[in-house]
């Protein structure tokens, strides 16, 4: 019998059996592969940024009789037609997303209620707003602490407020009622202000007097028990007096870098353009709403006050002081 003799096997080839990869170990690496090439390839597309929304200006009227002060927004037609359009959209919308059934909600604790005025009388189809009157309507810290207040219908959001408030000798006619009326106003205000927020107050003629119970140079106070009644106090203590100038309160209450700006004056000396545009740069971010106060009613006229809060982001209100009640 001839035994079949092979002929020795190569080093080579016993080295590539001894590191040949198994056929499971090779299709697994494939499929790994495969799976890392297409995370590589497939790429999300980013979320677009929303948009910052513009900061347009707006103009209330108020007026105040027998203790209410009402409030008649000057842009009901814009608002009508900005409504009329959120419908449309929100009726579309609902027809394309599926039914859920949910209790109703009764937003009647929701909504201010208030007597009916004059001013609302006039404008027919507007909501009457004397529920806002003053700073009765604000609102304490939210989560990011911001809060609300209200000076003559004008609403403020933010955490830091700054009081401009005109005390020239014309504050003082008609037996000092447009004073007082803006001395309890501002005061009304503080009130909704929590603890956290801070505020400033200057009242100003030629010169401006700010609230500084802890000398030194003017800064922010906090806003609680201890704040509000110095704050009291400084009101208390302010008389209608001299003339006037506007730039040197709004200059000091740009300095104290607050959100919101509440500027109140019964004075229609218009500064130049040069000074306006300087107002604009020296506020890095804050919403100047403007209070005007005058006699009769407002006579529409676009005068440097309509254009200090539209330039910043604010609203301008007029208050007719014939219609504020006497002090008692």
């Amino acid at each position: 019998m001839i035994t079949p003799i092979h002929p020795p096997e190569a080093e080579s080839e016993k080295a590539a059996r001894r590191f040949a990869m198994p056929a499971w170990a090779m299709s697994m690496l494939v499929h790994v592969t495969i799976i890392v090439v297409l995370a590589i390839t497939i790429r999300t597309t980013p979320r677009g940024a929303a948009s910052e929304p513009s900061r347009s200006g707006g103009i209330v009227l108020a007026e105040r009789s027998d203790g209410r002060t009402e409030y008649v927004d000057g842009d009901s037609d814009d608002n009508e037609s900005a409504a009329s359009s959120t419908s449309t959209a929100d009726s579309s919308l609902s027809e394309s997303l599926p039914s859920v059934d949910q209790p109703p909600l009764d937003m009647a604790g929701f909504l201010p209620t208030g007597d009916a005025g004059d001013a609302a009388s006039q404008t027919s189809g507007l909501p009457s707003a004397s529920g806002l009157t003053g700073g009765g309507g604000g609102s304490k810290a939210g989560l990011d602490g911001a809060g609300k207040t209200r000076v003559f219908g004008i609403e403020g959001t933010g955490s830091k407020f700054a009081y401009v408030f005109d005390r020239s000798g014309s504050m003082g006619n008609s037996a000092g009622r447009p004073l007082a009326a803006a001395k309890s106003e501002l005061l009304t205000s503080l009130r909704d202000l929590d603890k956290l927020h801070q505020f400033q107050i200057i009242f100003y003629n030629e010169e401006p007097r700010v609230f500084n119970p802890l000398g030194g140079t003017p800064r922010l106070m906090f806003a609680d028990d201890q704040g509000k009644a110095l704050a009291e106090q400084f009101v208390g203590s302010i008389s209608a007096t001299g003339g006037t100038n506007h730039l040197k309160a709004l200059h000091m209450a740009l300095q104290m870098n607050a959100d919101v700006i509440f500027f109140l004056t019964d004075a229609d000396g218009s500064p130049t353009e040069e000074e306006m545009a300087d107002i604009r740069r020296r506020n890095r971010s804050a919403v100047i709403n403007t209070i005007e106060f005058g006699v009769g009613p407002w006579d529409g006229r676009r005068n440097f006050l309509v254009r200090l809060a539209e330039e910043n982001g604010g609203q301008h209100a007029y208050v007719d002081t014939s219609k504020l009640r006497p002090r008692r």
